[in-house]
């Protein structure tokens, strides 16, 4: 009997368009700011706890999210929470000076 995971060469990509969890999350809860910070909150600890590639490699996708979040109608508060949250993953993926806000 083989063990499929013996196989396995790559480890699945959670940040891949079309197919990554993160997409699927982002896509169902756009429209939900908890399950939004949840999204952003978890970029951050991978970012925290990665390489500078993969640091990059989150705040590319990132941006895709904010592009989400852009197009959403946000409470007052609700905006400043995702924007603190998202200064929080600039400062992740060691981008200083750089932020990418839902204005």
């Amino acid at each position: 009997m083989t063990n499929f995971f013996l196989h396995a060469k790559r480890r699945p990509n959670l940040l891949n368009h079309g197919t990554g969890a993160f997409y699927q999350i982002r896509h169902y809860g756009k429209e939900d700011v908890s399950v939004m910070s949840a999204v952003i909150k978890a970029l951050t600890v991978i970012a925290e706890t990665n390489r500078s590639a993969i640091k990059n490699d989150v705040w590319v996708f990132s941006s895709y999210i904010v592009e989400g979040l852009q197009k959403e109608e946000w409470l007052k508060m609700d905006e400043e929470f995702l924007n603190q949250l998202l200064k929080n993953l600039a400062k992740a993926c060691e981008k200083k000076g750089a932020s990418m806000l839902i204005e």
